[in-house]
């Protein structure tokens, strides 16, 4: 009999992600899955796909994912977008007969992955090293914003304290800009980190159409957290993001990059978190490898890791699981 799992946002770019690396599985599984969007391809691709309430209005969204899983009894429910971490984490408190099947871990520590600035406070518990990010908007942003200046020098990076997708981001050049950015409530402010570059916008033939940074050296690392808190396999990579999505990945085994991330990991676990970690850091010539955000999903690279041999999804639903049936590794076709 075939087990069912749930995505959820299963139109994002991480639920076709998650699609695309279960090809090889597809007859050995009952794909369900949600969306607020009725005309996403990947609805389509799923063998029941329920439309669903955007998690802005949160407690119809949670009213009808409780109903769907009582309905459906899925064995695993995965998160399909950053937004339904946080719920599905809290789900797994409200529906404790179901607690086992939510791949999330404890609330508390998706909050705090959901929020640059209590990522940032959660490595210095720790000692890890972690861009320092501040809050805009507060009593003493002003002030903390000088020491970061004082420290690093300009640029900073301006991001959403609970964004994603590198949407709202601003690169902060000058004190006449940070005054302003200052005053902005929800902005995360961090050292930009890295190789520095030229990142003024030439205006000597007019504005141009499209424009952005380029980002095409993002260290990242994937790592898999057991059901019962072990720090997994875990694979390093470079990204090259365009329009905030990824388009390219190189393998990385720099071992300072996997150590760093391993130990980010482990103390995750600790904090409570299971199943997916994923790691961003920047490598810096001065400061070395600095973490920039966290999160505890699949990502847009997912697809990319497995063609690398990287079988992440598959690797998850075998702990979760426990279905000696599903292939591993599959030669891609």
């Amino acid at each position: 009999m075939k087990k069912t799992i749930m995505i959820t946002s299963v139109g994002s770019l991480v639920g076709k992600n998650i699609l695309d690396s279960l090809h090889a599985n597809r007859e050995n599984l009952r794909i369900i899955a949600t969306n607020s969007a009725v005309e996403a391809a990947e609805n389509f691709r799923c063998d029941k796909t329920f439309l669903v309430p955007l998690t802005e209005n949160e407690k119809a969204f949670i009213d009808q994912l409780m109903n769907i899983i009582n309905e459906e009894h899925p064995k695993l429910v995965i998160p399909g977008r950053d937004d339904d971490i946080v719920i599905l984490a809290r789900l797994k408190e409200l529906m404790p007969e179901h607690k086992e099947i939510f791949l999330t871990g404890s609330e508390k520590f998706a909050h705090i992955m959901d929020n640059k600035v209590e990522s940032y406070k959660f490595a210095q518990q720790y000692g890890l090293p972690f861009a320092p990010t501040i809050q805009s908007a507060t009593q003493q942003a002003k002030s903390e914003s000088r020491e970061l200046i004082e420290k690093f020098g300009f640029p900073l990076i301006a991001k959403p304290s609970k964004g994603n997708g590198s949407r709202g981001i601003w690169i902060v050049l000058n004190q006449e800009q940070l005054d302003n950015i200052i005053e902005k409530p929800d902005f995360a402010l961090q050292p930009l980190f890295g190789q520095r570059q030229d990142i003024q916008l030439d205006t000597t033939l007019g504005i141009p159409f499209f424009w952005e940074i380029p980002e095409k050296c993002l260290h990242a690392v994937q790592v898999l957290i057991t059901k019962d808190g072990k720090v997994g396999p875990s694979l390093g990579f470079i990204s090259e993001m365009v329009g905030g999505k990824c388009e390219r990945v190189d393998l990385c085994e720099d071992p300072e990059l996997l150590e760093t991330a391993n130990k980010f990991a482990e103390c995750a676990a600790q904090e409570g978190w299971r199943g997916t970690f994923n790691i961003q850091l920047k490598k810096d010539p001065k400061y070395g490898f600095q973490a920039i955000e966290m999160n505890g999903r699949f990502s847009g690279g997912t697809s990319a890791r497995y063609y690398l041999g990287f079988d992440e999804v598959t690797w998850i639903l075998k702990d979760w699981l426990g279905d000696d049936a599903l292939i591993s590794n599959p030669v891609p076709e």
